[in-house]
């Protein structure tokens, strides 16, 4: 751990296809607030806004990243943490006192954000539940972000790390096998399902992680070579091409006689791979949406695909609380490390984020890592 410099280093993407660094001032951490040193910051959604410099309601050029793990540098006095501690940060800033808080839920669907009545999702941005308006309740001018040298994290979106896990397996703790736990969790994948997973990108692997982890037997729908051989080396039962003709009827072998996969995990959002993940379920079987396009609509027949099947259809964007101490578990298995080596592609200083972005764009990678110290 080094000193605290009296700035920051924030990544900033100012116009499409271009990253770069800007010095900020030294995050101002108010109470139920500390500052962490960030070791590893994992690229999510960052790549797509690179590309398109189309930014979702809590993030925008200046203010980027959601996930990250490091060390702490600074607490306020009466703080259940101390300088030293190794963390992980979990996003939002969720108001801890609605339903969806107090029962235990994931904090990006907090109740104090909005997102009834706006188009896209697109809450308002300062709302104080989410990312934005981190900075604005403790008057910081940085921090607010994964993407930085320095974070400004809410206590209670923080959690120890346990000493026999290390910042690159416990970075895998959002947006890759933590969505997916608690995706898993709601789904009650077990030894002995079968699980399909489609529109496979790093949140996919991390689908496909779980269910292993789990007992599962899993099936993969892709064509991108790259990450398909990911998925066998993960070690997957089968990996079908969507567009085969007889792509079913290779699900329906080796799901026998339930006709169908127990669950789906679709990580696109795509109309593509949502249509093939919901036909290769068998009846009574639950698709879980990890991945959107947008807020455009999906078309389904509420008595051929829904009511005649008995689909149970539901999704979700992160870590639930209660699934914290379970998630952390997890990531200390030594096999689950492993799949995390193999889901971990690349790495790159975040002073080099522009190539780790269109190493994204090309989509032959798994979850890519950027080091803010760097």
């Amino acid at each position: 751990m080094t000193e605290p410099a009296r700035t920051n280093t924030v990544l900033t993407i100012p116009e499409p296809r271009t990253a770069a660094l800007a010095t900020k001032p030294y995050p101002v951490a108010g109470p139920g607030f500390v500052i962490v040193e960030v070791a590893v910051a994992p690229v999510c959604n960052e790549g797509r806004i690179y590309r398109d410099h189309q930014f979702e309601w809590h993030d925008s050029p200046e203010h980027l990243g959601h996930e990250g793990v490091g060390t702490i540098v600074e607490t306020r006095p009466g703080s259940r943490f101390e300088p030293g501690d190794r963390v992980v940060v979990f996003q939002a800033n969720s108001c801890q006192k609605c339903f969806v808080c107090t029962q235990g839920l994931s904090p990006t669907h907090c109740l104090g954000i909005p997102y009834e009545g706006y188009d896209d999702g697109m809450a308002p941005q300062d709302v104080t539940a989410g990312l934005l308006g981190i900075e604005k309740v403790n008057g910081s001018a940085s921090g607010g972000f994964g993407m930085a040298r320095y974070r400004l994290a809410p206590e209670h979106m923080v959690v120890r790390l346990p000493d026999n896990l290390s910042f690159h397996h416990a970075a895998a703790a959002n947006c890759t096998l933590g969505c997916t736990y608690t995706a898993a969790e709601e789904s009650g994948v077990k030894a002995g399902d079968v699980v399909l997973v489609g529109g496979v990108g790093f949140i996919g692997l991390g689908a496909v992680a779980n269910a292993l982890h789990r007992g599962a037997s899993v099936v993969v729908l892709g064509r991108n070579r790259y990450r398909m051989e990911l998925c066998r080396r993960l070690g997957v039962t089968a990996v079908i091409d969507p567009g085969s003709p007889d792509w079913l009827d290779q699900v329906h072998a080796v799901t026998g006689d339930r006709r169908g996969a127990d669950v789906a995990f679709e990580g696109s959002g795509t109309p593509y791979y949502l249509d093939r993940c919901m036909a290769g379920l068998r009846r009574y079987g639950t698709l879980f949406s990890l991945g959107f396009t947008g807020s455009e609509g999906y078309s389904v027949s509420i008595l051929n695909d829904m009511m005649d099947r008995h689909i149970n259809w539901t999704g979700g964007h992160d870590v639930r609380f209660r699934d914290r101490d379970g998630l952390l578990r997890m990531l200390c298995d030594p096999a689950v490390q492993g799949w995390i080596d193999t889901i971990v592609t690349h790495t790159y200083p975040m002073s080099r984020a522009g190539e780790a972005f269109e190493t994204a764009l090309t989509k032959d990678c798994g979850k890519i890592y950027l080091l803010p110290q760097e």
